[in-house]
């Protein structure tokens, strides 16, 4: 990590993936909405600096349970891809199903 210069945040390990960042435990659009913004915002000296964030899902049940909420609320928003990437790790850790995916295609 040491050498990255231009990346952030960081997806660290197979538990670990973009999908979780974007939609249930990142920085990256967890952003004020409905009046939030009345209270946190503005400008300050950290909006000057670079900073590169990090995320580590070092447990197999908590990439499960993580993979099961990214499973649901990218629905919500119609983003498919990121909550078939939660349905992924949810059969891969938890052998939860995936009816979407072809007979065959993929077995957790």
């Amino acid at each position: 990590m040491r050498s990255s210069r231009r990346t952030s945040p960081l997806f660290l390990g197979e538990g670990t993936c973009v999908s979780y960042g974007d939609k249930v435990i990142g920085t990256n659009h967890t952003l004020p909405t409905r009046g939030a913004a009345r209270y946190t915002g503005g400008l300050w000296v950290g909006k000057y600096l670079k900073t590169v964030t990090y995320q580590e899902v070092l447990s197999p049940d908590s990439s499960a349970e993580l993979g099961r909420l990214c499973g649901r609320a990218p629905r919500v928003e119609l983003f498919e891809g990121h909550a078939r990437s939660g349905d992924v790790r949810a059969a891969k850790y938890a052998g939860d199903p995936l009816p979407w995916a072809p007979p065959g295609i993929f077995s957790a």
